[in-house]
């Protein structure tokens, strides 16, 4: 188990983590989103020890990180682009993360490049985007540590390499690897994860399951016989997604909702259809503005 405890870190005196909580069970798979500036890579970079925290701790099956730089080799940080290794081989990579990780697979590193048809003789810098991001996976999966921490894996690539990163990830994932994926795009995450970290201001707004975010809030399409109940849609438990007409496509909070609903019983709407919830609606919810915002 990886456990965030309390995490502070400002960077040229701006708070970029405030009190972060959360934590996570050997093979699962949590998606961290948030804003740009929210404070995603700076947690993932403390988390996997490259950045000291100014408070708070980081602890891998009880071992605090920081204090003890030997459990950093069950945590690999996977950047959004390989960039120090662009003068280098893959091969060459992989000797020098051999040094790191005393359990390195090599054969599982080799076997992984030929898969994906990754010339090994080549610079990663000659590699495409989609070829950079599957090497640099592989790297880290092959370094055999418990918790990856990967940074917008998918962002910019084809759909075939797409395909290829995922399915490299849930196969981690179903080995008992611990994955935490920062991205933006939220479709993907949800078919992917089973935990989701909204973040916020340097803060987790909220961690749920995402089997529970339907227990969270509901979703809702109304279509109202005339106007809408006086103040309905201006309640801080309401928050409207769409409006077309008199159709309206709403999120009821259900910590709060009982009144709106019965509210919205009492105002016997023409239609009052229960929707799935979706993660996109919960970020523009929560963390506001558009969900795919780069």
């Amino acid at each position: 188990m990886i456990t965030v405890k309390g995490l502070r870190k400002s960077i040229e005196d701006r708070i970029v983590l405030a009190n972060v909580h959360f934590a996570l069970t050997p093979g699962s798979v949590a998606g961290l989103i948030g804003r740009n500036g929210a404070g995603k890579t700076t947690l993932l970079k403390t988390m996997a020890g490259i950045l000291d925290p100014d408070m708070g701790t980081v602890e891998y099956e009880g071992v605090p990180v920081h204090a003890h730089p030997e459990v950093k080799r069950s945590i690999v940080f996977v950047p959004d682009a390989p960039e120090a290794f662009y003068g280098y081989t893959p091969l060459e990579s992989a000797k020098l993360y051999a040094m790191i990780y005393p359990d390195f697979d090599m054969a599982f590193f080799l076997a992984t490049l030929e898969r994906f048809g990754l010339n090994k003789s080549r610079r990663v810098k000659q590699y495409s985007k989609g070829m950079r991001m599957l090497f640099s996976i592989t790297l880290g999966l092959a370094t055999r540590a418990k918790v990856v921490l990967l940074d917008e894996p998918t962002n910019g690539i084809d759909p075939i390499a797409k395909k290829q990163v995922l399915t490299l990830l849930m196969e981690a994932a179903e080995e008992g690897v611990t994955l935490v994926i920062s991205s933006h795009l939220l479709d993907e995450l949800e078919r992917i994860t089973d935990t989701v970290l909204l973040m916020k201001d340097g803060l987790i707004e909220q961690s749920m399951s995402a089997d529970t975010m339907g227990d969270t809030v509901l979703k809702r399409q109304i279509v109202f016989r005339g106007q809408p109940p006086t103040g309905w849609l201006d309640r801080p438990d309401i928050h409207v997604l769409d409006h077309i007409g008199r159709v309206y496509t709403v999120l009821i909070q259900t910590e709060r909702g009982a009144e709106a609903l019965e509210r919205l019983k009492a105002a016997d709407p023409l239609l009052n259809e229960p929707l799935p919830v979706k993660l996109e609606d919960l970020f523009i919810w929560k963390l506001g503005g558009q969900a795919n915002v780069e």
